[in-house]
Formats: C-alpha cells, structure tokens, sequence
C-alpha cells in the first residue's frame, strides 16, 4: 500500500509547520517542556568517566552529536534522549535550545537518569 503523503517532517501532526505550530495540534512541540528518562547511561561519558551517575540537580543541555543526548554544561554526555523525541533536531536547527536538570539518578539495578528539560 502506498502513501498518498510528501514524505516531509511536517505531514506528521503535531510536527512543526512553516508557521511554526505543531500540524494539526497547533502546538509547538518544539517550545514544549518534556521529562524523559535517558537511555545508555552506562555507555556515556559521565558514567565512563566517574563510575556513577550525576546527582540530582546537575544542569543538563541537550547536545545533537549524531544523536540526540544530555550532557552536562561541560559537555561530558549524561543519556541518549528516546527516540520519540527526534524531533528536537530539527527544533535545533531553528536555534531553539533546550536546558534541564537531572530529577531522579541511581546505579541499582541497572544506572539511570531522569530529567526535565524546557526550551531557551
């Protein structure tokens, strides 16, 4: 079965339009706060580098290296972001930046972060 659709980021609704709402929604995901909890945490930077997770509090940004992922304002990698939230890229190429902070950490069972993170 086909599709009848451009194939464009802006047929999905609740994507960003030209005119900057979200398709059919009319909200801006894009100036949307979110929570998320990372993934990968055991496998980024920080964890590699300190041997546990960030404490709650810690500053985060959202930085676009191949993925989407946390990091802390120095740059070291806290958690990939969950792939429902994708759609940050392209926010980002609009120069909208997103900054959070850490809500919940911990290394049992596995390591896990989660945070809440508003667009600048």
């Amino acid at each position: 079965m086909g599709s009848t659709r451009s194939g464009r980021f802006t047929d999905y609704s609740g994507s960003r339009s030209n005119d900057g709402t979200g398709g059919a929604s009319g909200i801006d995901r894009c100036r949307q706060a979110f929570s998320c909890a990372l993934e990968e945490v055991e496998l980024c930077d920080y964890f590699v580098r300190h041997s546990t997770v960030p404490p709650v509090g810690t500053e985060l940004v959202i930085a676009h290296r191949g993925r989407l992922f946390a990091a802390t304002t120095q740059g070291l990698k806290v958690g990939a972001l969950p792939t429902s939230y994708n759609y940050i890229a392209a926010c980002m190429k609009d120069e909208i930046s997103y900054v959070g902070v850490v809500t919940a950490s911990g290394l049992l069972p596995v390591p896990y972060v989660s945070a809440d993170f508003t667009a600048q």
